[in-house]
């Protein structure tokens, strides 16, 4: 299979034919500074209500589309065009494409079929068309439908391929994206130079199309640029600053912790802190969780996150007030005064057991046990291989300034390359 982040300029049809469309084989199974590294907002829609229209999209055609939808999800320009240029060689930026170059009708109906490539990145065997097909049914909408497509990619992209987005957010080059969209998620015959210049080169163009442009996403974008969907009132992040859709959909949905948490021990502060799904990229956090990251930044305890949107986003930050808000160590990490993974594992070295390499397995991990390396931690919430009632991990963990605490079933307790303590 071929797997395959403001007014806008005004370009017209002809414009866009010559400097955006480039050749187009479907898959066969084949101050301008800010904003080029702007920073645009990560949207959670796993708590609303999912609906007809729940993706909404601004811009003036499918470039600006898709670059709008991904640049809301967190990616800049570069990044976003680099997957861009992946699609458009993939399927011309057309969702209603079949391999072969056939194009579904408004009115038509598709069955997917295993074997035969469709849509923005040709998704071919059932492996991946039957979890699409799930999500548009669930959305409510068709199966050639652009946002509902391109949610698909962010549920693949946040979840299976996970590691293929975090490559992507360490680049600013769009070609090199573009190398890094192909490399990890559509993964096609091409060589590496077809890749670097067809690809590569669909996505420069793009990058360098819209680098000076008016925004498409981000702080200094329109507010029709960072709210499509059309609410009255926008906060600083582009979300309705008046929304009572998420709270209200929250109370129904057993998957969205609330805030009326009020102290329990390390499992019951585990389930109000942290999402108990792997929700992939998201900075919003449980209610709980921010409310506890808020009374943390008002004692002076470390929180982690480097911006005044991500405080307490962060691996070390999560771990240092589950432990101590739990009571499980109330002296933790310098008594929640101390700092990220370095300064952690030293207060560890010096107060808790370090795990010997021989029992950090599933069977005799505990739960409290913590995993620490140069730059990431994460906390083992299970008992010996079995989960916490309702949550759905043994381990638990949150990301630097892009994944709020959460069930983690993206890593391992036995990956290598960690140092695992024990409270006393």
């Amino acid at each position: 299979m071929r797997f395959g982040r403001a007014v806008c300029l005004a370009i017209t049809a002809i414009l866009l034919m010559n400097e955006l469309v480039f050749p187009v084989r479907v898959a066969a199974i084949t101050d301008p500074q800010r904003y080029m590294l702007q920073e645009a907002w990560a949207v959670d829609d796993e708590c609303r209500t999912q609906g007809a229209g729940a993706v909404s999209l601004a811009g003036n055609n499918n470039v600006e589309k898709i670059l709008n939808f991904y640049m809301r999800k967190g990616l800049n320009l570069a990044q976003a065009s680099g997957i861009v240029g992946n699609m458009m060689q993939e399927s011309g930026l057309k969702p209603n494409v079949v391999q072969g170059g056939k194009l579904i009708g408004e009115n038509e109906t598709y069955t997917l079929q295993n074997g035969v490539g469709f849509g923005l990145v040709q998704w071919t065997f059932t492996g991946r068309q039957k979890p699409l097909q799930d999500h548009i049914d669930k959305m409510g909408v068709k199966n050639t439908d652009l946002g509902g497509q391109l949610s698909f990619t962010w549920v693949e992209l946040s979840g299976p391929y996970l590691s293929t987005l975090n490559n992507l957010k360490r680049t600013n080059d769009p070609v090199e994206a573009a190398v890094v969209v192909h490399d990890g998620y559509e993964s096609s015959a091409d060589s590496d130079s077809a890749v670097r210049s067809v690809r590569g080169g669909n996505a420069k163009k793009v990058y360098d199309q819209y680098k000076n442009a008016p925004a498409l996403a981000g702080s200094t974008a329109s507010s029709e640029m960072n709210n499509p969907s059309g609410e009255e009132k926008v906060d600083e992040h582009g979300q309705a600053a008046s929304d009572t859709s998420q709270s209200t959909s929250e109370s129904s949905d057993s998957s969205c912790a609330s805030s009326s948490f009020s102290g329990g021990n390390l499992d019951q502060t585990l389930k109000a802190y942290a999402w108990p799904t792997y929700k992939g990229m998201t900075i919003k956090p449980t209610d709980a969780y921010a409310a506890a990251v808020k009374k943390a930044l008002a004692g002076g305890y470390y929180v982690g996150g480097t911006t005044a949107t991500t405080r307490g986003i962060d691996c070390g930050g999560f771990v240092t007030l589950l432990v101590r808000d739990s009571g499980y160590d109330p002296g933790y990490n310098y008594n929640g005064k101390g700092g990220p993974t370095s300064s952690q594992e030293a207060w560890m070295q010096k107060n808790w057991v370090k795990i010997k390499p021989e029992d950090v397995t599933p069977g005799k991990l505990q739960q409290g046990d913590v995993a620490i390396n140069s730059s990431h931690t994460f906390i083992y919430v299970g008992d010996r291989g079995k989960k916490p009632d309702g949550f759905g991990a043994t381990i638990a963990s949150a990301s630097l300034d892009e994944r709020a605490p959460m069930a983690d079933t993206q890593q391992s307790a036995t990956q290598p390359g960690y140092n695992w303590y024990r409270k006393k």
